[in-house]
């Protein structure tokens, strides 16, 4: 196909959902050298920005542009379910789907999630060698770093900041602007309170009738001059703390040696057999589990949680062994049933303290009261984590865990399972969570 040499644009666009103010002012231009990754907690606004970018959605104000209007665009949604296919299988699909399509504009929503580690080379490979633009949101920083430029959305501000470079350039220049800007606030604070106490000495002065003639001419004009200096300073804002998913998972006890064990298991699910399969997990082990898609891995799992049955050979765990899983499709809060009292139901907590657990992970009064199904994955996700520290489970079963969280839960959850003291398995094809994971052993299916 000839590749069009065209832009897309998006000008001063705008969108509301109700009464909230989702996108507001942003301008964005795809040229066919672009490959701009847009990144921001959940719901900020990214796939809106992909669905106004795509002609899916028109926006409140400003535009959306194609020059030349034959410019092509294909657009690859975050959602994908297909048929009866497991999230591998169709993620695989509508990459091909979008690779056939050799557009002029690519928008990607979340491309790398559910991709084995052979689709992700397809996806990159395929990257390196289109001549027109992309514009992908993404959570895989190991994606985010081929890219060059980083549009964040910012929560709380709504701002856009744009930044040059990959993901490594674009943290170390979001760090550097953030420590500019604390050092430009504190000196503002430090001048304004400076010139605020002098106004107020002066005032002290006047009030105690300090001095006569010239001396409380001279007095006044101190004051007067102050005032000005007050009113001439530039204000700083203060600079924005993003909330951080803080998590704490401590086991309650620390259990046998062994913790779990597989000896010489099989399964049979569906006309399909998986093993012999033999793993033996023991306290502090990290065992990351690693394999194509469609090759067993989640099933393992289930077998390893005892939620399927063996065809033959065993399964034990260890004395005081409490499984713990961050499961990778919709977990226990997808139902009709309220947040608060399916998490009540799992946790055994009460109802307040149950309350004041999620509140810690984002999911305040009015979440907890919503039925399961009508939150987001990664508000599900938070809750299966805050259930996980509820229950303080010293083996911990992660089935692609980064899936549906944004990057500062995804870093947080980094920073929690390097203080966890228990035994962990790990199935992702996040690469960078994979290396801070930190495996000790690795079992390939």
């Amino acid at each position: 196909m000839h590749r069009l040499s065209g832009t897309l644009a998006a000008r001063t666009i705008g969108k509301s959902y109700g009464g909230t103010v989702v996108l507001d002012g942003l301008s964005l231009s795809v040229t066919p050298s672009s490959r701009i990754g847009v990144v921001g907690p959940n719901g900020i606004g990214k796939s809106t920005l992909l669905r106004l970018l795509a002609g899916v959605e028109e926006p409140d104000s400003g535009s959306v542009t194609r020059e030349p209007p034959s410019l092509s665009v294909a657009y690859l949604v975050q959602e994908r379910s297909a048929d009866g296919l497991s999230g591998g299988e169709a993620a695989r699909r509508n990459l091909e789907a979008i690779l056939a399509a050799d557009a002029d504009v690519l928008l990607l929503d979340e491309p790398t999630n559910d991709l084995d580690f052979a689709g992700l080379e397809l996806l990159e490979r395929f990257l390196a060698s289109h001549r027109g633009g992309v514009v992908a949101v993404s959570h895989d920083r190991a994606f985010l770093e081929r890219m060059t430029s980083i549009v964040e959305l910012e929560a709380e501000t709504r701002r856009v900041r744009v930044y040059t470079g990959g993901w490594s350039e674009f943290a170390a220049q979001r760090e550097a602007a953030r420590e500019r800007h604390e050092s430009a606030y504190t000196g503002y604070v430090s001048e304004r309170d400076r010139l605020e106490e002098q106004a107020r000495r002066m005032r002290q002065w006047e009030e105690r009738g300090y001095g006569q003639g010239r001396k409380k001419k001279k007095t006044k004009d101190v004051k007067k001059q102050a005032a000005k200096k007050l009113g001439r300073l530039e204000r700083v804002e203060k600079p924005w703390s993003p909330w951080q998913l803080r998590l704490s998972l401590a086991p309650a006890s620390r259990g046998g040696d062994v913790v779990a064990l597989l000896s010489q298991a099989v399964v049979e699910r569906g006309g399909f057999r998986i093993g012999p399969v033999d793993l033996e997990l023991r306290h502090g082990d990290r065992l990351a589990l690693l394999g194509r898609n469609g090759a067993g891995k989640t099933t393992v799992l289930k077998a390893l949680l005892g939620e399927l049955p063996l065809a033959s050979g065993e399964r034990r765990l260890g004395p005081g062994t409490v499984l713990g899983e961050l499961p990778q499709g919709v977990g226990p809060f997808a139902g009709e049933e309220r947040l608060l009292d399916r998490f009540v139901a799992e946790s055994g907590l009460p109802a307040g303290e149950a309350r004041s657990l999620l509140a810690t992970f984002a999911l305040g009064a009015d979440d907890v009261l919503r039925p399961g199904r009508s939150l987001s994955p990664g508000e599900r996700s938070r809750a299966a984590i805050a259930l996980l520290s509820a229950r303080g489970v010293n083996a911990l079963v992660l089935d692609e865990p980064t899936n549906n969280l944004d990057l500062e839960a995804i870093e947080q959850l980094e920073l929690a399972l390097q203080g966890y003291e228990g035994a962990a398995v790990l199935v992702s094809h996040d690469r960078r969570f994979l290396d801070a994971f930190g495996a000790t052993q690795t079992l390939e299916l």
